[in-house]
């Protein structure tokens, strides 16, 4: 896996006190710090998020694509992230009406995002919305890429506070990010694969947070069929992953996980 340089803006070395089996000594921790940016869409203000300033650009773009602000690489004309004024500026062609839409649905939604992909996902579902990609993997490989990405030495070692998300192709990770919410993190990932024209319904989205509804709908708004995290989802989250066809790979560790929908996208290579 590629491992791609964090700028020293944004993590810090903080003195403090360590406790070992009672007895306290002197140590350094890693920190992180929350940067406030906000987006703007053709020099308009959208929205303010708490992230990581690092891969903002991404990040905006993925936030819009999830959204549906963004539905196709050509209306997308350029990024311009300022980070000394805490702004990033996404220059695109968007009908009028999506952007007055998209605007009236931003609300706060579960983890503390600003997020009106719920109800986007399930206006969509009411229209007929399915995941159609064929797309399988094989076990082995689910669970090689589960311990992958587990174990990737990224910042949430040294500093356990980031979320992680990455992008697969089903045999190898193809771009991985973190960021202090996790839905920043999958943002990046899925505007990193949005600006460099990857087929979304060929790839495997891995996420280190939970599954709740938003980071299913999120992630079921771009076409990926194959959603997999250590953690576990809720009820809601799994209803929608049956109904729309994704498949949903939880509590994959060492050498198991658990499928909750979908299965048949996991081959097997043993009978």
């Amino acid at each position: 896996m590629k491992k791609i340089s964090i700028t020293t803006g944004c993590i810090k070395k903080i003195p403090c006190l360590h406790i070992s089996k009672g007895k306290p000594s002197p140590s350094t921790v890693t920190m992180i710090h929350e940067t406030p940016v906000e987006l703007r869409i053709n020099g308009h203000s959208f929205i303010r998020t708490q992230c990581m300033a690092h891969e903002v650009e991404q990040m905006a773009v993925g936030f819009m694509v999830c959204e549906g602000l963004l539905q196709k690489r050509s209306e997308l004309k350029r990024v311009e992230a300022d980070l000394a004024a805490g702004v990033v500026n996404v220059v695109a062609e968007i009908p009028h009406a999506r952007l007055q839409e998209a605007g009236a649905h931003i609300r706060l939604a579960s983890g503390g995002s600003k997020t009106g992909v719920i109800d986007l996902m399930q206006e969509k579902v009411k229209n007929g919305f399915i995941i159609s990609s064929k797309k399988t993997i094989n076990a082995e490989h689910l669970i090689s890429l589960g311990i992958e990405f587990n174990n990737f030495a990224g910042l949430y070692r040294d500093s356990r506070f980031v979320h992680s998300a990455a992008l697969s192709d089903g045999i190898t990770i193809i771009r991985h990010c973190e960021d202090v919410g996790r839905h920043n993190a999958v943002d990046k990932v899925l505007g990193y694969g949005f600006m460099e024209g990857l087929r979304f319904d060929e790839l495997v989205l891995l996420c280190s947070g939970r599954f709740s509804l938003e980071m299913v709908s999120k992630v079921a708004c771009v076409g990926i069929p194959i959603y997999v995290s250590p953690a576990a989802p809720s009820v809601e989250a799994v209803e929608l992953a049956e109904r729309i066809n994704m498949t949903l790979c939880g509590r994959v560790k060492k050498d198991s996980a658990n499928i909750y929908s979908a299965s048949w996208r996991i081959e097997s290579t043993r009978l």
